[in-house]
């Protein structure tokens, strides 16, 4: 049986730096300088061990599939989420002046949410898990543990790294932090009003609630 490696299919250049920045421009809202530069590297690294070139060349996909937006990349959902958690906590921060919000690790976490996507949906790893189930599991491991292995493997704390792995499912069966969940209920709910608004395909929104109706856009696209 052949064994599989997960690591750097090629290096991680400015280019890809670059294109991350590009495509990602909500990265500039985390404060702390250091965790933006590892943010940034968090996504190139997550790039190059996958066979897209940049964020923007993912597809517009809560997971492989289902729910999946009508059009756009996934850079669309990804900087929603950021701008969504960021509404959330300002929201309570001023109508509760007493709570405490870590805006570095609400907006970091933020942007490396979905980290770990390049790999769960490279399309090598997608037709291998498929071919043989049994010999790794399909997927091996899901977007959110590789994210968490992402974040830790290019220095982000721990508390990033925890948000990665506790914004979906992996989520229900740990305890969360503040910051986590406020970027559960911003990525969840995202998908969730999108799919409302009649942006999601009508062959992927059973992904989400089944008590959700999609509303018909004015033009019908």
């Amino acid at each position: 049986m052949k064994h599989h490696y997960a690591g750097l299919r090629r290096p991680i250049t400015d280019e890809t730096r670059a294109s991350v920045a590009e495509d990602f421009p909500e990265i500039a809202l985390i404060p702390n300088e250091v965790l933006r530069a590892r943010a940034v590297e968090a996504w190139s690294y997550a790039l190059c061990c996958s066979d897209f070139l940049r964020i923007t060349d993912l597809p517009p996909e809560g997971n492989p599939g289902a729910p999946a937006l009508r059009r756009g990349t996934q850079a669309d959902h990804v900087r929603g989420v950021v701008r969504l958690s960021r509404l959330i906590a300002e929201e309570f921060a001023q109508s509760y002046p007493s709570v405490a919000v870590d805006w570095d690790i609400l907006i970091a976490g933020a942007v490396c949410h979905d980290v770990g996507k390049p790999y769960e949906f490279d399309p090598g790893n997608r037709n291998r898990w498929q071919a043989a189930p049994a010999d790794s599991g399909a997927p091996t491991f899901r977007h959110s543990v590789f994210g968490m292995h992402v974040c830790l493997t290019v220095g982000l704390p721990e508390e990033v790294a925890h948000i990665a792995v506790g914004h979906s499912f992996e989520g229900q069966y740990m305890g969360v932090s503040a910051e986590c969940m406020i970027i559960r209920q911003a990525d969840h709910g995202w998908w969730h009003v999108a799919g409302a608004l009649g942006l999601i395909t009508p062959e992927s929104i059973g992904a989400l609630s089944g008590n959700l109706r999609a509303r018909e856009q004015r033009n019908n696209t």
